[in-house]
């Protein structure tokens, strides 16, 4: 069972990256289209695509990283990272509160609790502040910000700091790699393959060996 929720979890990693290639390829091939557009409904597009990205962390599993390449398209790179980062933010303070408001009951019916029960114990007490920043950079933003409102008992300010902190080298990372050719792209999409079932490997193996101690 394990190791058939580990091959799922690697497929659907690999898709959203895959759909992330193809956005970026067409926001470059469509490029101007894209300016043409961004002229027309700046504002509308920047509002939808904030409330996307608040709704894709609140409901699992959709996700809005596929988008960034076309946002990028529309108000370069700087305006999609402080886009990006107030979204998921905003995003990942919701779910949050859900978890830390209606607990357990509410949030199984976005993904299962059960596998993550380890997840608690693998919270050290000290230097919390910078682990959780590497969470924000290896665990998905809506599972965490679900987990943290269970599990934990840390501060909204604690809790909003990492966020917005851990999300923006993520994002910056995102933002650019959909400026950057399509063959450079598919070089860097199966590195960010490779790279991914490394971060997944190592995840699971750390919160397995803090379970076992």
């Amino acid at each position: 069972m394990r190791k058939s929720n580990n091959i799922k979890e690697y497929l659907g990693a690999g898709f959203v990256l895959l759909l992330f290639v193809v956005s970026a390829f067409f926001s470059q091939e469509y490029a101007d289209f894209f300016s043409g557009m961004v002229f027309e409904y700046k504002l509308l597009a920047g509002v939808v695509y904030f409330l996307v990205i608040v709704l894709a962390i609140v409901i699992i599993p959709l996700t809005s990283i596929p988008l960034i390449p076309i946002i990028t398209g529309f108000f370069g790179v700087f305006w999609t990272v402080v886009l990006s980062v107030f979204g998921w933010t905003i995003g990942s303070i919701v779910a949050f509160w859900i978890a830390k408001k209606y607990g357990i009951p509410v949030v199984e019916r976005f993904f299962e609790i059960k596998k993550w029960e380890k997840f608690y114990s693998s919270i050290p007490e000290e230097r919390m502040f910078w682990y959780l920043i590497f969470l924000r950079i290896v665990v998905p933003v809506d599972i965490l910000s679900y987990l943290l409102g269970i599990f934990t008992k840390i501060s909204w300010k604690m809790f909003v700091t990492t966020t917005a902190l851990g999300l923006t080298p993520v994002v910056i990372s995102l933002a650019y790699f959909g400026t950057f050719s399509a063959e450079f792209q598919l070089i860097l999409a199966v590195s960010g393959v490779c790279l991914l079932g490394l971060f997944i490997f190592i995840r699971r193996r750390y919160f397995n060996n803090r379970k076992n101690t």
